[in-house]
């Protein structure tokens, strides 16, 4: 409850400048250090001098000029979309509520505790599109409520909650972003319609009830329309996850954000500058060679608590530019969070190779957009593509069982549609666009959709072992003995991990620190048939030199 209280005061007093800071709130689950670092970071780099706050009613006496009052809810009321989740629903509508109104969520003792004012009924002013003010419940927990109506069982009590809220809040809430899932300080900071919903499946589409897809459908289309033209921005996260896929033909796109300080990293300023990763240096006079070119990809970088965590803590590592690694980016996080960026380019080597993973603008499958929001889309991820010098992608979907599905009359399937995804590719400009997909050829060149790219599957290298590094390597040399020269391979797509490897959270056999992949590229480097013309790459140079043998074809 007080965590809850906290995110919600961030996410009000950071609106307009970055004044409240929170420290093991909602931290990010790969890397346990992440709220520490980057507080440290804003202190050296950003020059921030902090002031320690460390109870709520000093937090809430500090800040008191920016609040109006409270919304209460019961905090005895809580659901669960599937095992191992448990939320108070009640009271993430508080926050909801309180975020439109400058309320903070709290029970009625909180209230009389923190001296915070409450009211049966608040205004909610909009403040995007004109719809007019409406009073809603200040008292989230009144049987006044229809959903606190007898006889209800608790899902029956949400799921009228969330109707209510879409007919009455959605209006009236950003309509260029939404947030699944718990609720955040960046919800409430964008003033983002938010719900909480999911599947019992990680995977299984059909696992998702209907009664909670029609009310994503719903939320769906309202901002659809709201955006007929361009890209709009869904946060938090969604089981199963094949439902990024669905998301999109409604001209969505996706991104990972269960974690907090976004409305901090979101709201804190840098000035103006330019975007340009190290390991463009040199690229006009690389040239073609008889070796064998290899990659090394760190996964997630849709994935914003990647991102934000410094890449599971890897980034930190002591031996990070020893070998050229490629880093995959959220160019729309990039954008939301300058600081953020500027650290990563700045602190970048030439070996610090940048990719975009799926699409800058987030987690997204441009060949299901629409032909609507089309070139909205291409308008816009060219824009970030061109601040932030990164023209490589990588791409891939989730996941349709059998290969390819109709989820609510939109098919749903494993590949891409290749003959669109290269015309939006083409479009935008991209040089290579990296691909895990069994439909294509895995480990050569692919220029037959009107962009260069380069599948690899099936071969060990998409999160393949890394519990065994001889076995890895053995794995890789073997795959680089298919390869005539100058060849090009793939040679791992895992997840970098921090160098204290051993105990890193949610541990993973395709996990790999730095250090370890050092062990590995040296042990390549050490085979007597292939070692001698073996050269590791960052993406930027993987791309030019893919380019430079097809060109030479």
């Amino acid at each position: 409850q007080d965590k809850l209280l906290a995110m919600s005061l961030a996410g009000i007093v950071n609106r307009d400048s970055a004044r409240l800071y929170l420290l093991n709130v909602y931290e990010t689950w790969n890397y346990n250090q992440t709220d520490e670092k980057w507080r440290d970071l804003y202190q050296s780099r950003g020059n921030v001098v902090f002031q320690t706050v460390t109870s709520i009613s000093q937090l809430v006496d500090k800040f008191r000029p920016y609040i109006s009052g409270g919304v209460s809810y019961d905090p005895n009321r809580t659901y669960s979309n599937f095992s191992g989740q448990n939320f108070r629903w009640q009271a993430e509508y508080a926050a909801l509520i309180g975020g439109l109104t400058n309320r903070l969520p709290v029970t009625t003792q909180m209230a009389t505790q923190y001296n915070l004012e409450l009211a049966d009924s608040v205004i909610i002013v909009d403040t995007f599109n004109g719809d007019s003010p409406i009073w809603v419940t200040g008292k989230i927990e009144s049987s006044a409520n229809p959903w606190n109506a007898a006889g209800l069982t608790e899902e029956q009590r949400y799921l009228t909650m969330l109707n209510w809220g879409v007919t009455n809040l959605l209006p009236r809430c950003n309509p260029s972003k939404l947030y699944i899932r718990e609720i955040t300080d960046f919800t409430v900071q964008k003033k983002m319609f938010q719900v909480n919903l999911a599947g019992p499946s990680s995977l299984d589409l059909n696992a998702m009830p209907v009664v909670k897809a029609d009310i994503l459908e719903n939320v769906l289309t309202y901002l659809h329309n709201q955006n007929p033209a361009s890209i709009y921005h869904i946060y938090g996260w969604i089981q199963p996850e094949p439902m990024t896929q669905w998301f999109a033909f409604f001209g969505a796109s996706f991104h990972e954000t269960l974690l907090g300080n976004l409305s901090w990293h979101s709201s804190f300023p840098v000035q103006s500058r330019t975007f340009i990763p190290k390991s463009k240096n040199g690229l006009d006079t690389v040239s073609l060679q008889n070796k064998y070119y290899i990659l090394f990809l760190g996964s997630e970088g849709d994935a914003s608590n990647w991102v934000a965590g410094f890449q599971s803590g890897a980034w930190l590592s002591a031996q990070r530019g020893n070998v050229p690694v490629g880093w995959g980016w959220n160019l729309h996080l990039f954008e939301s969070c300058p600081f953020m960026a500027s650290y990563y380019y700045d602190t970048a080597t030439e070996n610090d190779g940048f990719v975009t993973v799926t699409s800058p603008l987030g987690y997204a499958y441009p060949d299901l957009w629409q032909s609507d929001v089309w070139q909205g889309a291409i308008d816009s991820t060219k824009y970030l593509m061109q601040k932030y010098s990164v023209e490589d992608f990588y791409g891939y979907k989730h996941y349709a069982g059998s290969g390819t599905m109709v989820y609510r009359g939109k098919t749903i399937s494993n590949s891409f549609n290749f003959q669109k995804y290269g015309q939006f590719q083409s479009a935008v400009g991209a040089k290579l666009t990296m691909l895990f997909d069994p439909q294509l050829a895995s480990q050569v060149p692919v220029t037959s959709f009107g962009t260069l790219m380069f599948n690899h599957v099936n071969d060990g290298s998409f999160y393949g072992d890394a519990g065994d590094l001889t076995v890895m390597a053995n794995r890789i040399i073997t795959n680089i003995k298919k390869q005539n020269r100058p060849g090009f391979l793939i040679a791992g797509y895992q997840r970098f991990r921090q160098d204290e490897f051993s105990g890193r959270p949610s541990p993973s056999s395709s996990d790999i620190s730095l250090p370890r992949l050092i062990q590995v590229v040296n042990l390549i480097k050490a085979d007597p048939v292939v070692g001698p013309y073996v050269e590791v790459v960052t993406p930027q140079h993987f791309s030019v030199l893919l380019n430079k043998k097809i060109t030479s074809i």
